[in-house]
């Protein structure tokens, strides 16, 4: 039986997708939190330009989007859709919480189960009394080097959710770290390797951890390309291709996390595109095949966001 991707103007087959960004935000606002502005996106100055990177990404082969801004990060469904419809992509948005110091009230407030009450919902009726229903959870995130009692809660909501919806999980691991401890909570919750993916994997300079990641059966991300502040993409680049050339490359996805508006091109950044336009075109020269940037770029997204059952 044939499963489907859950967007944001409704069910696809994995056949519609094609160039695909596994980690990114579109709509989002994080100035409550950070006290700047930068962090905004989606907002009339940010808006244009990210509509024209938008039409650049199609012209470049890529159709498709995961937005993973959630609870409690300005999560925008109703403008993502309006997105989506005008520029023909198709857009996955995410529901979960993000991590400690960015969690709303309601983490303290309700139990476990109402959060996975709630997350639930979000995935199988919609989003904040629309239609609109979220495909993934995810962001969902550990603080650096560290599990807070909060953060491990957020994660065992989202995993009895699972157990409800079957739509897959994506981490945010802090700079790389706790990839490790949050397969254990998933271990433990019983949750199918293939269903989880560990966010910012290209952070983290220990290649053990992540061949442990990989061995347990979860798909990881190199998910910040670009953002030469914290790795060079030269290191990116050989970090890949030596998980590559050790047969990983059906689990692992690729994308640029731009959650700045400096990150966009209208604004001097290296933007969406960077990924397809550049560092791609870097694999290719350092000997990568068509086919294994088709599994990196398309293939396997299709395989980790597919759940919905066809009917």
């Amino acid at each position: 039986m044939k499963k489907k991707i859950q967007t944001v103007t409704g069910e696809i087959l994995c056949d519609k997708i094609k160039g695909t960004m596994v980690h990114e935000h579109i709509v989002m606002d994080l100035s409550h939190v950070r006290g700047e502005n930068t962090s905004i996106l989606g907002d009339q100055e940010t808006l244009p330009g990210i509509v024209e990177e938008l039409k650049s990404l199609k012209e470049l082969g890529v159709n498709t989007i995961v937005e993973l801004t959630n609870i409690g990060m300005g999560r925008g469904p109703k403008l993502l859709k309006k997105l989506s419809e005008e520029n023909e992509f198709y857009i996955i948005v995410g529901t979960g919480y993000y991590k400690e110091g960015y969690y709303p009230p309601e983490i303290d407030e309700l139990s476990i189960e109402e959060l996975e009450e709630k997350l639930t919902k979000e995935v199988l009726d919609g989003i904040e009394n629309t239609c609109i229903k979220a495909g993934i959870y995810g962001e969902i995130g550990s603080s650096y080097n560290l599990m807070t009692a909060r953060e491990e809660k957020v994660f065992r909501a989202v995993a009895k959710s699972h157990k409800v919806t079957g739509a897959p999980i994506s981490t945010h691991c802090e700079l790389g770290t706790m990839g490790l401890e949050q397969r254990k909570i998933f271990d433990k919750e019983g949750i199918p390797p293939e269903k989880v993916s560990f966010g910012h994997q290209d952070l983290n300079e220990n290649i053990h951890e992540q061949i442990e990641l990989l061995k347990w059966g979860a798909f990881i991300q190199f998910d910040t390309i670009g953002k030469t502040r914290y790795r060079s993409d030269e290191a990116r680049m050989l970090n890949l291709l030596e998980l590559i050339d050790r047969g990983f490359e059906n689990q692992i996805m690729l994308s640029c996390d731009i959650s700045r508006k400096t990150y966009l091109q209208k604004f001097g950044g290296h933007g969406y595109v960077y990924l397809y336009s550049s560092f791609l075109k870097g694999l290719k020269d350092q000997g990568v095949s068509d086919d294994i940037i088709e599994k990196l770029t398309i293939k396997n997204p299709c395989r980790f966001l597919s759940f919905r059952e066809e009917e």
